[in-house]
């Protein structure tokens, strides 16, 4: 339904089409779907990001507190259980630079060298006359290790060494943070122009290849600025470890301003007026989308300044108000606070204007005499033009709704809603794609051996057997009373143990029944899910939910995991150590007797075991008893 006359031509700006921009200026994305956002502002937005592995020199944050912070007027200590940073009376440092610690060790770099300190400042075990040095990190031994603010050479100090061996890294860049991690290993963050790279070596410098920082243990810092510095669940702080009352501002993290102007974009209609702007953008707080068009009739014509229009503030879908033009130029401006970015995904173009007051009887178009009165009903009108053609795009893409394929990840579980099929939280994006698109052969045949087997593979990868025990049953009725002439074959007997008829060992125990209606209780209704050798990662109760989802609701099945499997020759070889030869004569009373067969009454006090077989001479066999 379409309340609008004439053929509905539009122009997309997106990463796909493209977005046709001459000058883009601190934005980002315009070949990502994701849309067109505000850049990021450099090199102080990603050493924010680093700051819970490699804080501040400054700071001394161990994965165990107490932590440490350098002040003008010396080292503050933060105690567990504690927010407030109380002064330490020892150990006495002079213009300090920068502190680390790892355990009982403490180390602070001053303008006059390094001091290293056992228990936190009562022992002083290292004093290195090492001016410059700006960034320390300790080893759990209390080695130190010292870098300088130009170039990447380390120094390295053993607990008392008077002097400090010099590590040459051979990286370019300059330090900006360094720190141990487990293993002995040595972390270097480096500045290479504008880019932050994070190194790691194993063997005490020697060798260095790039590596995650992530894999570090973090500290709680999640901000520092010019005002101070903050903690996670602990508070935000000076410099002089005097508590905030307000955040600190971090650096900011992307680039508060941004844009992009379009090259005129054609109509091919002369004289075209262009009907409507709309832009597909997601506008977080403290963000803000500003749209502004300007049209010409040629596309060398550059728009005065005063000719363009605004997009009123806050709108992303607005009525094109310019004279008639072939060509639309559009600015699209991005601004936010540091912290957050808009992202415009797309903007349609609308044109030639088309409303549905060309629907109206003649008697309500007599304002065509006046363009002002005729403009202003096209743009009323167009009002609820824009609400029923929202409306009908809803109605259009329903059909996709239902494409297992094309559907959005977040529309699945409403999918299987509707298909009445409810997923697991383990189940990947792909196993639901999949089961939503097996679904309607998997009704088509539920309950059946193979719609089992089919939900397991597509959930669980495996190609389960599925073992009916009914059909496995040795349940035989031979007559009114089970007999074969004068031999009965399965008798009640042997079904279950009876007192006085059954003999030991020979029948199964059963406290539940009735004893008439075994042949149709025992193994009826019953399956068991056989999982093959290979399938031992499957979880065994994920399994068991699904079956019992997709089994008749009067069966019950049981899901066998997995065994080590069925080896041939791994420890004997037929010939050398195994004899093939039949099997041992059946004792009577033991097991299951074969008619015919060959059978012992009892066995011999010898062991001895010759069978008997009916209807032929003992002979020399019944010395065997």
């Amino acid at each position: 339904m379409r309340c609008v006359t004439g053929p509905a031509v539009f122009r997309l700006l997106d990463p796909y089409v493209g977005w046709d921009a001459t000058e883009v200026t601190g934005v980002t994305g315009l070949g990502d779907p994701a849309g067109l956002r505000l850049d990021r502002s450099g090199g102080a937005a990603a050493r924010q990001e680093l700051l819970p592995w490699f804080p501040d020199p400054r700071l001394a944050l161990p994965p165990c507190r107490p932590y440490y912070l350098l002040t003008g007027h010396g080292v503050r200590r933060l105690d567990p259980g504690s927010t407030a940073w109380r002064p330490m009376a020892s150990p006495p440092v002079r213009e300090p630079v920068a502190v680390a610690a790892a355990g009982h060790w403490l180390a602070v770099a001053d303008r006059h060298g390094v001091r290293v300190w056992w228990r936190a400042g009562e022992h002083l075990v290292t004093h290195l006359s090492s001016p410059g040095a700006a960034i320390l990190a300790l080893t759990p031994g209390g080695g130190v290790y010292l870098a300088a603010r130009e170039g990447t050479d380390l120094r390295y100090a053993r607990p008392g060494a008077p002097t400090a061996t010099v590590i040459r890294t051979g990286l370019p860049g300059t330090v900006e943070g360094l720190r141990t991690g487990p293993g002995h290993t040595l972390w270097l963050l480096l500045r290479t122009g504008g880019t932050l790279d994070t190194w790691r070596s194993a063997d005490h410098g020697a060798t260095w290849e790039r590596a995650d920082p992530t894999t570090l243990p973090a500290s709680p810092l999640t901000a520092t600025g010019d005002d101070g510095f903050s903690l996670d669940g602990i508070g935000a702080f000076t410099w002089d470890g005097a508590p905030t009352g307000s955040p600190v501002r971090a650096a900011p993290a992307l680039l508060t301003e941004g844009g992009l102007d379009t090259a005129p974009i054609d109509s091919g209609i002369s004289r075209c007026r262009w009907h409507r702007v709309g832009a597909d953008a997601t506008v977080p707080a403290g963000t803000a989308v500003t749209i502004a068009v300007a049209v010409t009739e040629d596309a060398a014509t550059v728009p005065d300044p005063a000719d363009w229009q605004q997009a009123p503030p806050g709108s992303r879908d607005f009525l094109v108000q310019q004279p008639p033009g072939r060509y639309l130029h559009l600015r699209l401006g991005l601004t936010g606070d540091g912290t957050a970015t808009p992202e415009v995904r797309r903007i349609r173009l609308d044109f030639p204007r088309s409303t549905s007051a060309e629907l109206l009887p003649p008697a309500y178009l007599s304002d065509r005499a006046d363009p002002a009165a005729e403009d202003f009903t096209q743009r009323f009108l167009a009002l609820f033009d824009t609400v029923i053609g929202g409306l009908d795009r809803v109605i259009e893409r329903y059909p996709a709704l239902l494409d297992p394929s094309g559907v959005p990840d977040r529309a699945l579980p409403w999918l299987g809603g509707l298909l009445g099929l409810a997923f697991e939280a383990g189940w990947s994006t792909a196993v639901r794609r999949a089961l939503l698109a097996a679904a309607p052969e998997l009704y088509r045949r539920r309950g059946t051996p193979w719609a089992v087997r089919e939900a397991v593979r597509i959930v669980h990868g495996v190609e389960p057997g599925l073992v009916e025990q009914g059909t496995t049953r040795s349940w035989v009725r031979l007559g009114a009373d089970g007999a074969l002439g004068g031999a009965r074959l399965f008798g009640r007997s042997t079904a279950r143990f009876r007192v006085g008829t059954s003999a030991l060992s020979t029948a199964p125990l059963r406290s539940a029944g009735d004893p008439r209606q075994d042949p149709l209780t025992v193994d009826a209704y019953r399956f068991r899910v056989v999982l093959p050798a290979g399938a031992a990662g499957v979880d065994v109760a994920a399994l068991e939910r699904l079956v019992t989802a997709h089994a008749p609701a009067h069966t019950r099945g049981r899901v066998v995991p997995p065994g080590p499997g069925w080896v041939v020759g791994l420890h004997s070889a037929a010939g050398v150590d195994t004899v093939f030869t039949a099997p041992p004569p059946i004792v009577l009373g033991a097991a299951t007797a074969r008619l015919g067969g060959a059978n012992v009454v009892a066995p011999s006090r010898a062991g001895r075991r010759i069978g008997v077989v009916v209807g032929e001479p003992a002979g020399e066999k019944s010395v065997a008893w």
